[in-house]
C-alpha cells in the first residue's frame, strides 16, 4: 500500500510539473505577443555547453522577451508570477556554466519563504533561496552563478564574464590568453612581460613582483562569486610525455559555494611551473586564496587572503647563442651562465572592502491620520549615502643567493661583487598597511546621469627593508613612511546606453607627497545588433615618484642611490567591442616624460626627454561553414626603442575545423595555432634583481611558432592535445622567448579543464 502511495505521489508531482511548464510556456507566448515581437515557440528548457548550439529562433524569442526589461514589481502589476521573470532571465543569461533549470511558482514561493526564515540552502534538494541585494540588477541576481571584481576605492562592482568553453581554455599561458603573446623566460611561472604595452602591469611599492602579476591576483582583480549551488573547477596542463627534468605541470583548483543567498565562500589554488629546457631553471609559482563576500540589502563586503610564492633556479640564460641553432645536441647540454643560484619571493595579503548604504528621505512620510510611515525606500532608488572602508595588510619579500667562482658567471654581472667576492645573499622586503575611508552620495538613484558623488581619505604605512652599507655598524634598520592621500570622483549612467566615471587622487604627505592622478572613462552602447555594440574610452594622467627600490637598493651586484624626479604619464585609450560579429579593436596612446627604465648595464636611468608609444589591436573571428579563422593583430611603435623596446608587429592566428563527433555531446576542433612577432631588441633578465632590463646586442623574433592541436569539449569537460613547436628547425631553431632564453621545443602538451556543479 505504501509503495502504491509513493507511485501515486510521484505521478501527481510529475503532472504538476508538466502543468507548471505548460502555464509558463503560455505566459511566455502572451508576453511575446504583448511586446509585438513574434516568437516561434519554446523548444528547449536547457542550453548545451557550447554557446554555438543555441537555436536562432529560440534565442530571438528570448531576446524579444528580455527587451521588455521587466521587474518583479511590473510582473505583479500584470498579474504574473516572478517565475516568469526568472525563466526569461535565466534563458537570456545562459552561458556554458550549466543547463538552466526553470523554477516553478511553488519552488519560488518556497525559496522566498526560506529566505525570510533564514534557512540554509538545500544542497540536496537544489532549492536555493533568492538573493536580495541592491548592488546587482535582477538580470544578474537570478542567474545560477555570476562573478565580479570590485573597486577598492569605492566598492563598485564590475561583472565578469565566466567563459567555460574550450576556446577560452585553449591558451594555457595567461599572457597568451589575455594578450597576443609576451616575452618570458621559457617556463610557465617565470617572469613575463606582455607585448602590448597598454596591458602591462606595474607594482609600485615592490617592483620585483611586477613580472609575475600575470599569474596571480591583486585585491582589485580578485574574482568573487555568487552561486545557487556549489561549483568546482579542476584544471591541468602539462607535458606528461616529456622527460621529467623538462616537464611542465600547471594545476588549477577552484571551489565556490554559497552558505546563504548573501554569503559566499571561495578557495583558489594555482600552480605554474616546470623543469625548463635549459639547465638550472626549475620554476614553481603558486597562488593560494581564500575569499568571501556578503551581499546584503544595505551592507556589501568582499575580502580574503591571497598568498603567492615563487621558487626558481636561476641560470642567467644561454651563454653562447650560436649553440641554440645546432639541432644535433640536446638543449640540456647548452652551457648557461649560472650553476648555483636561486631566488625566492613571497607575498601575503589580507584585505577587506565593505560599505553600508543609508537611504535618505528629505520629507517625513505620514498617513491620513498623521502617523509616520515606515521608511521603505530601497538603496537603488532615491537619495542614498554609502559609508565605506578598505583595509589591506600585505608583506612582500624577495631573496637571492648565488655562489659564483668561474669567469663565465662573473661576466654576467660584469664582474661586480660589492659585498662578497664569490657568494651573494641579497634580500628585500616591504610591509604595506593601508586604510581608506570613503563616502559616496547617490543624489537621485543608481540609474541617473549623475548617480554618485564620492570622496575619501586614506593612510598608507610603508615599511621598507633593503641592505645599506652602514648596517655593518648600526645593524639592520627599516625605512618607514606615512603616506596620506585624498581622492574625489563622480559617475553616472543613462539606462543601458551610456555610463561614465572620473576620479582624481592627490598625495598629501609621505614618500609620495606631491603625486597626482586623474582617471576618467566613458562607455557607449548601442543595441542595434544582438549583444550590442560597445565603445569604451579611457583617459588617465599621473605625476608620480618612482618606486623606492629604484631609488635605493644595495646588493652584492647592484648599488642604487638616486633621487629621481617625478614621472609624468598621460594615456588615452579607446576600445570597440561587437561580440555578435566577433570583432574587438582597441587603440592606445601614451606620452611619457622623465620615465625611469633599466639601461643596458641594469642601472635605473631617467629619460629626460618626452617619448610616446602608440598601439593598435584588432581581433576578428571569421566562420565559413566548419572552418574557423581566428585572427589577432597588434601594431605598436615606440618613439625611443632604446628606452621602451617593443615589437612593431605581433600576431596570433588560430585556424581550425569545428564539428560534432557526437551530436550535442562531443565538439571537436582540429587545426593549428601560430604566433609571430617582428625582430626587436627583447629585454634581458637580471637574476639578482629579478627584473627585465634593456639590451642592444641581439634581436629576437621573425620566427613563426606553430602548435598543431586537437581541441575537444565533451559535455562540461574541455580537453586539448597540442604538438608544440611543430615546425621546429624551419627555418632555424632560434625560438627565443626573450634574450638568452628559449621557448619550448617540439613536445606534446595535454590540457584538461573540468567544472563540477549540481544542476
Amino acid at each position: 500500500m505504501q509503495r502504491k502511495d509513493n507511485i501515486r505521489s510521484k505521478i501527481s508531482a510529475h503532472l504538476r510539473n508538466v502543468l507548471a511548464v505548460a502555464v509558463l510556456c503560455c505566459g511566455l507566448v502572451l508576453l511575446s505577443a504583448w511586446s509585438n515581437h513574434p516568437a516561434k515557440g519554446l523548444k528547449h528548457t536547457a542550453f548545451s555547453l557550447n554557446d554555438t548550439i543555441v537555436k536562432t529562433a529560440y534565442q530571438q524569442m528570448i531576446d524579444s522577451l528580455y527587451e521588455l526589461n521587466l521587474s518583479p514589481d511590473s510582473l505583479k502589476r500584470m498579474g504574473l508570477s516572478e517565475s516568469v521573470l526568472f525563466s526569461i532571465d535565466s534563458l537570456r543569461k545562459a552561458d556554458s556554466i550549466a543547463s538552466i533549470k526553470v523554477y516553478t511558482p511553488k519552488e519560488l514561493r518556497r525559496m522566498h519563504r526560506d529566505t525570510i526564515r533564514r534557512r540554509k540552502d538545500s544542497i540536496i534538494k537544489h532549492t536555493p533561496r533568492v538573493l536580495d541585494t541592491y548592488i546587482f540588477a535582477d538580470s544578474i541576481k537570478y542567474t545560477r552563478i555570476f562573478s565580479w571584481k570590485h573597486d577598492t576605492y569605492l566598492n563598485n562592482q564590475e561583472v565578469l564574464k565566466i567563459d567555460t568553453t574550450f576556446n577560452y581554455h585553449f591558451h594555457d599561458l595567461p599572457f597568451h590568453r589575455d594578450d597576443i603573446n609576451g616575452q618570458y623566460l621559457g617556463v610557465s611561472g617565470s617572469a613575463a612581460l606582455p607585448f602590448n604595452y597598454h596591458r602591462r602591469q606595474e607594482h609600485d611599492i615592490f617592483p620585483f613582483f611586477s613580472p609575475y602579476m600575470v599569474y596571480t591576483y591583486m585585491p582589485e582583480s580578485m574574482p568573487f562569486y555568487n552561486t545557487k549551488t556549489p561549483y568546482t573547477e579542476l584544471g591541468y596542463t602539462g607535458t606528461l610525455l616529456a622527460n621529467r627534468q623538462k616537464s611542465e605541470d600547471n594545476i588549477h583548483f577552484l571551489h565556490t559555494q554559497n552558505f546563504t543567498p548573501t554569503f559566499n565562500f571561495s578557495i583558489l589554488y594555482d600552480r605554474n611551473g616546470g623543469g625548463g629546457l635549459l639547465q638550472n631553471e626549475k620554476t614553481d609559482f603558486r597562488t593560494f586564496a581564500i575569499t568571501g563576500n556578503y551581499l546584503g540589502k544595505k551592507y556589501i563586503a568582499q575580502g580574503g587572503y591571497i598568498f603567492s610564492r615563487l621558487k626558481r633556479q636561476e641560470n642567467g640564460g644561454v651563454e653562447d647563442l650560436t649553440m641554440v641553432s645546432d639541432t644535433t645536441i640536446d638543449v640540456r647540454t647548452v652551457p648557461v651562465y649560472l650553476s648555483d643560484a636561486n631566488s625566492i619571493m613571497r607575498r601575503n595579503t589580507f584585505f577587506i572592502t565593505h560599505s553600508y548604504g543609508v537611504p535618505i528621505r528629505w520629507k517625513v512620510q505620514r498617513d491620513s491620520l498623521g502617523n509616520k510611515i515606515a521608511d521603505t525606500l530601497k538603496t537603488d532608488k532615491g537619495t542614498v549615502t554609502y559609508f565605506g572602508h578598505y583595509g589591506e595588510y600585505s608583506v612582500y619579500s624577495r631573496s637571492y643567493t648565488d655562489n659564483i667562482t668561474d669567469s663565465v658567471g662573473r661576466s654576467l654581472y660584469r664582474n661586480i661583487f660589492l659585498l662578497n667576492p664569490t657568494t651573494s645573499a641579497d634580500s628585500a622586503r616591504v610591509m604595506n598597511l593601508e586604510n581608506r575611508f570613503f563616502l559616496k552620495i547617490q543624489p537621485w538613484d543608481a540609474e541617473s546621469v549623475l548617480s554618485n558623488l564620492d570622496g575619501g581619505i586614506g593612510h598608507q604605512l610603508l615599511n621598507f627593508y633593503g641592505f645599506q652599507p652602514e648596517f655593518f655598524l648600526s645593524g639592520n634598520r627599516n625605512k618607514t613612511y606615512n603616506n596620506v592621500y585624498a581622492y574625489f570622483g563622480a559617475g553616472g549612467k543613462f539606462r543601458k546606453y551610456f555610463a561614465w566615471n572620473a576620479r582624481a587622487k592627490a598625495d598629501i604627505s609621505g614618500y609620495y607627497k606631491g603625486n597626482f592622478s586623474l582617471d576618467a572613462a566613458m562607455r557607449f552602447s548601442s543595441w542595434a545588433v544582438k549583444d550590442g555594440i560597445h565603445l569604451t574610452a579611457k583617459f588617465s594622467s599621473s605625476l608620480r615618484k618612482p618606486s623606492y627600490f629604484l631609488n635605493t637598493y644595495n646588493s652584492n651586484h647592484h648599488l642604487f642611490n638616486f633621487d629621481f624626479d617625478k614621472t609624468s604619464r598621460t594615456t588615452i585609450q579607446a576600445k570597440l567591442d561587437i561580440p555578435h560579429w566577433g570583432v574587438e579593436a582597441s587603440v592606445g596612446y601614451t606620452l611619457l616624460n622623465k620615465n625611469v627604465y633599466l639601461d643596458s648595464l641594469c642601472i635605473p636611468t631617467q629619460n629626460n626627454e618626452a617619448m610616446s608609444i602608440l598601439s593598435g589591436y584588432i581581433a576578428k573571428n571569421i566562420k565559413v561553414g566548419p572552418l574557423h579563422l581566428e585572427n589577432r593583430l597588434l601594431l605598436q611603435t615606440s618613439s625611443k626603442q632604446e628606452i621602451v623596446p617593443l615589437p612593431k608587429v605581433a600576431l596570433n592566428l588560430r585556424y581550425y575545423l569545428e564539428f560534432f563527433a557526437v551530436k550535442d555531446i562531443l565538439n571537436v576542433q582540429i587545426g593549428a595555432d601560430m604566433t609571430y612577432n617582428t625582430k626587436y631588441y627583447a629585454q634581458a633578465f637580471d637574476p639578482a634583481l629579478g627584473m627585465f632590463y634593456n639590451q642592444e646586442k641581439y634581436k629576437v623574433g621573425n620566427n613563426p611558432y606553430v602548435d598543431v592541436f586537437i581541441n575537444l569539449q565533451w559535455k562540461k569537460c574541455c580537453i586539448f592535445v597540442k604538438c608544440e613547436n611543430t615546425l621546429q628547425g624551419i627555418p632555424n631553431n632560434e625560438y627565443y622567448s626573450t634574450y638568452r632564453y628559449i621557448r619550448p621545443q617540439r613536445a606534446f602538451k595535454l590540457g584538461i579543464w573540468w567544472p563540477f556543479y549540481i544542476k
